[in-house]
């Protein structure tokens, strides 16, 4: 591993030579440091570069550890943000004495949610609730993006799903199971519109082809020339997603 000091501090680098003709850096979502380069290109070369580009490096670094840190622990108190669609809304709670069950409306810079007044004699209780309240909102909005979704696509691939279900994964944002039921994790609505439509296409595909074949990543590029761009964001924000 190659080491350079930018702004008086030492920092580890790769080298990923190739036939490509000019260099370019890369840092990516576990703060590594990469320098695709020339074949013939001396170190000496791209560490004059990595030096030129030390301000755009560090900043990018600093960007990448705040990514990387885990998502602070919610209290669902007013104030606090919420992610929908890839933009952030302030969450305002609001009591009312005639009000029997939780419901959250989204308005222009926030999401309310009104709950019995009861609950304000049980804090715990009244967290518990409101988060609720808030996972069964998000799980009704996933289902109709989605749907509209792939209603729009199913056409252009000419496919059928069986059956389409939104709920919680551990670890996967979609999957296609082999009787053509699609799966997506409900957290996607979190993201922007671009990312959830990627994640569509991404699993209408799999009836097609199963498996991540060149063929199936052509037939993605087919309907989103950019997937690429839309899975990296996903891959470097997808620990946002969550409440």
């Amino acid at each position: 591993m190659n080491k350079i000091k930018l702004k008086n501090k030492e920092y580890e680098f790769e080298i990923i030579r190739s036939s490509r003709k000019t260099i370019g850096i890369i840092v990516n979502a576990d703060q590594e440091l990469l320098v695709r380069s020339p074949k013939k290109t001396s170190i000496r070369q791209i560490k004059s570069l990595l030096i030129k580009k030390e301000d755009w490096i560090i900043k990018k670094l600093a960007k990448m550890s705040e990514i990387k840190a885990p998502p602070k622990t919610k209290d669902f108190i007013s104030g606090e943000t919420f992610l929908y669609l890839g933009r952030e809304y302030k969450l305002k709670l609001a009591a009312e004495a005639d009000l029997n069950e939780l419901k959250v409306n989204l308005e222009q810079n926030s999401f309310t949610v009104y709950y019995p007044a009861e609950l304000e004699e049980n804090k715990q209780k009244r967290k518990i609730a409101v988060r609720e309240q808030l996972i069964s909102w998000y799980r009704s909005q996933a289902k109709i993006k989605i749907n509209e979704l792939i209603n729009i696509h199913k056409n252009n691939l000419a496919v059928e799903p069986n059956r389409i279900v939104i709920k919680k994964q551990k670890k996967r944002w979609g999957s296609c199971s082999s009787k053509k039921n699609l799966n997506f994790n409900w957290k996607i609505i979190m993201s922007p519109i671009f990312v959830i439509e990627y994640l569509v296409v991404h699993e209408l595909v799999h009836l097609i082809h199963p498996n991540h074949s060149k063929k199936f990543w052509q037939t993605v590029a087919e309907i989103i020339p950019d997937y690429e761009e839309k899975k990296e964001w996903l891959r470097i924000n997808g620990r946002r997603l969550t409440i």
